[in-house]
Formats: structure tokens, C-alpha cells, sequence
């Protein structure tokens, strides 16, 4: 099955291994914004090297579904920054991989990802000014999430219980 070489190929960081699970014009939909979308073996091998060069400690917790939809969820490092993400597959009759949309969680861990994915994946299209741009734009954004997580988060948390 497909998720199970999906999972392999990730805890592996195996790119080729990860294009065998999907099918030629399969479709990963961006968790960042609804205006990017990867098509094709081309751009989702681009996409998936940026990915297993940046991702560590993949380890997949939950496989759940049915022959032609599933969501696969595993956690994660990215920059240092822990993930957890959830992949809605839908899958041809084959069981190839036709479409991926991916949702990822803490916010910190989301823009950790949007810092060290976005320039990468600039450079591969051959957009180095473009790079530049991200690597400058997204680390305020970094600083201002992870502040906000370990300073302002506790404010609005429930009120620790007596023991």
C-alpha cells in the first residue's frame, strides 16, 4: 500500500523511495497557503528533498482510512522546532497517491517550516533574489511566534490543578 512506502520513504528521508508512492500527476496541497500547490513527480521531488533535508526525527503514530482515503500523522523536528502533521491521501485505483493535503501544527513549528522550506524550495526554481527575500522575511515572524508561544501561551492557559 501506498501509505506504508509513503511512511518508510519519510522516517528514511528516501526521496525516490517517497515518488514510488505517487502517481505521476499527483497534487500536494501547501499547509502554509491555498495559492501554492505542487504538481507532478518534478516539483513534488523538489519539494520532498527540501523536506527530508530539514525534517528529523520522523516518526509516524497514526495510519487510518480506507482503500482510496487516508490520513497519515507523524511527529517531527524542524529547526529544532517540534512538529506534528496530518496528511489527507487520497489515492487512485492503484493505490497511488494522487492528492496530499498537508496540515501541520504547533504554529511555532509551521513558521520554523515556512522559514527553512520557503528559501530552499525559491532556490530550486532558480529564484535566488527570492530566497534572500524569505530567509529576511520570515525571521521576525519566527522571533515573534516563539516568544509569543513561551511568554504569552501560559497567560491564557487553565490554571494549574491542586494536587
Amino acid at each position: 500500500m501506498s501509505t506504508e512506502t509513503y511512511r518508510r520513504a519519510a522516517e528514511t528521508g528516501d526521496a525516490g523511495l517517497a515518488m514510488t508512492a505517487f502517481a505521476p500527476d499527483a497534487v500536494l496541497h501547501s499547509p502554509l497557503t491555498s495559492r501554492v500547490r505542487f504538481t507532478g513527480h518534478t516539483e513534488l521531488r523538489a519539494l520532498i528533498e527540501v523536506a527530508y533535508t530539514h525534517l528529523t526525527e520522523i516518526r509516524f503514530h497514526t495510519d487510518v482510512g480506507d482503500d482510496r482515503t487516508r490520513v497519515v500523522v507523524y511527529t517531527a523536528r524542524v529547526g529544532g522546532e517540534p512538529i506534528e502533521e496530518a496528511a489527507l491521501l487520497r489515492l487512485d485505483s492503484a493505490g497511488l497517491i494522487e492528492e496530499v493535503t498537508l496540515f501541520v501544527r504547533t504554529l511555532p513549528g509551521l513558521v520554523a517550516l515556512m522559514d527553512r522550506f520557503g528559501p530552499d524550495i525559491a532556490r530550486r526554481n532558480g529564484r535566488r533574489w527570492a530566497a534572500r527575500v524569505l530567509s529576511v522575511l520570515t525571521k521576525p515572524l519566527l522571533a515573534m511566534v516563539k516568544s509569543g508561544d513561551r511568554y504569552a501561551v501560559p497567560l491564557v492557559s487553565p490554571p494549574a490543578r491542586p494536587s
